[in-house]
């Protein structure tokens, strides 16, 4: 959980169900009598069903319990499935268990099904922060050559490089990508279609406007998003942007074929694909979207400082 949201329950741990041998619990993660209140990492602890299946059901069920829950008192949860995840093999966790004296289980992100045993201890992987710092050296010359050019920001490239920036605190791949791909539709300036796309436009918009079978609402809502095909779309934009930036390439793609391939990306993100798309593939994409956002708004600096 985020630390500026937490729960406001002052107990060590909350029963959400409890029948017969088959109970649920709401506790902190790994602080033995922490104050729910206080906890940033907590776990649905549920216990005494008779097979892996239904114990699966159950944990995936109590997760959406939770989650309802959370959203009603305006509370936010990752349960780390989008989120880089290491564990131990089933040797490490032998290895470990033998010298620590306990059954010891790799602790993995979402529902994690296993068969109680006294004693058992779940082990988290640290977490591991990387830290890119280009050299003195290119710092020095990069600095001096833009203080020389001395090229000013237009207005959207500065709202372009605030996303830009924003993407670098954000905690997960997903919304790193989607910040970047923003960053890029500011920079995007939409030019007008042919003459003959803009003539087959301006009849659709006439024919809809003179078909009495069409609610009022209805003719002004397609009327409106048929205005705006008298431009070219985002992806052709887009597109027309990225080759600037050739012959670089980003993940072994030519700039337009890469920009296409984010896009696609931030479209099954935000309009709820199922299955969610890859989230290595994401992370992937996230990482060189960096370098062409980066490349983008480098301005002339991109050419007179050679990479």
């Amino acid at each position: 959980m985020p630390s500026q949201t937490l729960l406001g329950l002052t107990e060590s741990q909350f029963l959400l169900c409890g029948e017969g041998e088959r109970q649920v619990l709401l506790k902190p993660f790994g602080d033995v009598g922490q104050r729910l209140c206080d906890a940033t990492n907590l776990v649905i602890r549920g216990e005494g069903y008779a097979t892996q299946d239904e114990a699966a059901r159950e944990g995936e069920r109590w997760r959406d319990v939770i989650s309802r829950a959370f959203a009603r008192v305006h509370l936010a949860a990752d349960f780390g499935d989008r989120q880089p995840v290491g564990t131990l093999t089933k040797a490490g966790e032998a290895w470990l268990a033998e010298r620590v004296g306990h059954p010891v289980l790799g602790h993995l992100p979402g529902v994690t099904v296993f068969e109680d045993q006294p004693g058992l201890r779940f082990v988290a992987a640290p977490s591991i922060e990387s830290c890119k710092r280009p050299s003195e050296e290119r710092n020095r010359l990069v600095l001096m050559q833009a203080a020389q050019l001395h090229d000013p920001l237009e207005g959207p490239e500065r709202l372009a490089f605030d996303l830009y920036s924003g993407s670098f605190f954000q905690p997960s791949a997903d919304s790193r990508l989607l910040m970047l791909t923003m960053a890029i539709e500011t920079l995007l300036d939409l030019q007008p279609r042919s003459d003959a796309a803009q003539a087959h436009v301006t009849a659709m918009i006439e024919a809809t406007e003179a078909n009495a079978d069409l609610t009022r609402s209805e003719r002004e809502s397609l009327r409106g998003s048929l205005k705006w095909l008298r431009n070219e779309s985002i992806g052709q934009a887009g597109r027309r942007l990225a080759r600037t930036l050739g012959p670089r390439t980003y993940s072994g793609k030519a700039p337009a074929a890469f920009f296409t391939r984010c896009y696609e990306m931030r479209s099954a993100l935000t309009h709820g694909y199922v299955p969610r798309p890859n989230r290595h593939e994401v992370a992937g994409l996230a990482a060189s979207l960096e370098f062409f956002v980066g490349d983008l708004l480098a301005g002339r600096l991109l050419t007179e400082i050679p990479d």
